[in-house]
């Protein structure tokens, strides 16, 4: 071969190599841009509403996957009353979905189990400063973020003004105190001598009592999150504790277990035969949707010395700590718990308070309740000043003591509150020895 022919096969064998490159290169843009090379993450959410809450996901699924061409999310709704036994069976076995919802209880046994993952390096400071501070002490254990708010969930007070108007008693106003609240309870309760039918003044029910206590200035345990020791004992904390017990079985303005068996504790104001009730701001939907009376909305009443107190939950959305694919499952998570997010979730059929102080007014003027004329912005409000519902470290075993004490103080009536708190606070220590 000769030398000018050698020389032509070396600028072939580059121009063959330079077209594999660029062929290859080709093929894997190609692969990108159909789609082969995405990744792919499952999202897990309660299946609320039916088909339409289920669009709603459908929708900002889509939306992202807009914006994120790389990444494919497959929503697998939550279905069925174990779905929480179910996702922490599935966390332990590895088998969980990306990301998902994590609410209360159930969220805090998977922080606890180690089961999250830390989130605080992904989000800044300025962004995290647009939730409520109430429901932020949640997902921060031992210096790291676990979850980020998903909705907050607050506690007003809803009003059936048909039976005020009936009993021309004034509607509860903004400023009112426990004794005007206890007045107008006794005004509007009355039995029907022909039907034997009660209308009472109020439900009190003792599954989320805890605003009466901060009303009054007293305490439930020692820490605003993962405490160890009960506070109940106190004067103020007993004093509203027998003001709930008195509005049952001593003042009889409201109705005994008995007297509404059968029916859910989220159910008893649409019976219609309650004047007011606790409410949480996602129950107000259903209201709009199923109330046979005219009804609306304030502020739950002030103690004695005008302190308000409510409660706010720790309703969030965690990454699971044993994705394949943490920054594909972060970048869902940044985008499912932003202000466009929040604001469809409030807007839409989901009708879900935003976390975020930013789409705060939005809940005010465009949420189904705002637009069915109902007084929506006290939720916002109410989340200003509420408080986390009280969580102990160990939970499940202090609630094992407390709930029976509780149910044998305001379903039975069987023992007294100071009795009951005494027994409670005997045996609680037990726990952490």
């Amino acid at each position: 071969m000769s030398v000018h022919q050698k020389g032509r096969t070396k600028v072939m064998r580059r121009i063959s190599s330079k077209l594999f490159v660029v062929t290859l290169a080709f093929l894997l843009l190609a692969c990108t841009t159909t789609g082969l090379a995405k990744v792919k993450i499952v999202f897990s959410d309660e299946f609320e509403y039916g088909p339409q809450g289920f669009k709603v996901f459908e929708e900002l699924v889509k939306e992202f996957e807009k914006q994120n061409p790389d990444i494919e999310v497959e929503f697998q709704p939550f279905t069925g009353g174990d779905w929480q036994q179910r996702i922490i069976a599935q966390c332990s076995a590895g088998k969980a979905p990306d990301v998902f919802v994590a609410y209360g209880d159930f969220g805090r046994v998977l922080i606890e189990n180690e089961q999250l993952l830390p989130l605080e390096d992904h989000f800044t400071d300025e962004d995290l400063a647009d939730f409520y501070d109430g429901q932020m002490n949640a997902f921060w254990v031992k210096g790291h973020l676990y979850e980020i708010p998903k909705y907050v969930s607050t506690i007003a007070l809803a009003y059936n003004k048909d039976i005020f108007d009936a009993a021309g008693v004034p509607y509860p106003g903004e400023d009112w105190n426990w004794d005007d609240f206890l007045a107008a309870a006794k005004k509007v309760t009355e039995q029907d001598p022909k039907t034997r039918q009660y209308t009472w003044g109020f439900h009190a029910v003792h599954n989320y009592m805890w605003y009466w206590v901060w009303q009054n200035g007293g305490e439930v345990m020692d820490e605003d999150f993962r405490g160890t020791k009960s506070l109940l004992g106190q004067p103020e904390s007993l004093e509203a504790m027998q003001f709930v017990h008195d509005l049952i079985w001593e003042h009889k303005v409201a109705p005994k277990p008995a007297d509404v068996a059968g029916k859910s504790l989220f159910d008893t104001f649409l019976l219609g035969n309650i004047a007011m009730s606790e409410t949480h701001s996602w129950q107000l939907t259903d209201y709009v949707a199923r109330a046979p009376f005219d009804w609306d909305v304030t502020y739950l009443p002030k103690g004695r010395t005008g302190q308000r107190g409510s409660v706010v939950f720790a309703d969030g959305y965690g990454v699971y700590k044993g994705t394949k694919h943490p920054e594909a499952a972060i970048r869902f998570l940044k985008f499912i718990t932003s202000p466009y997010a929040e604001e469809v979730m409030c807007t839409s059929i989901l009708s879900l308070q935003p976390s975020r102080k930013s789409v705060a007014h939005i809940w005010d003027t465009d949420s189904i309740t705002a637009r069915a004329g109902k007084n929506a912005w006290v939720y916002t409000k109410t989340a200003e000043f509420a408080r986390l519902d009280p969580y102990f470290i160990n939970d499940a075993k202090v609630r094992e003591i407390r709930n029976p004490i509780l149910e044998q103080i305001y379903l039975l009536n069987k023992i007294s509150v100071e009795e009951g708190i005494r027994q409670y606070e005997e045996k609680l220590p037990r726990v952490y020895e």
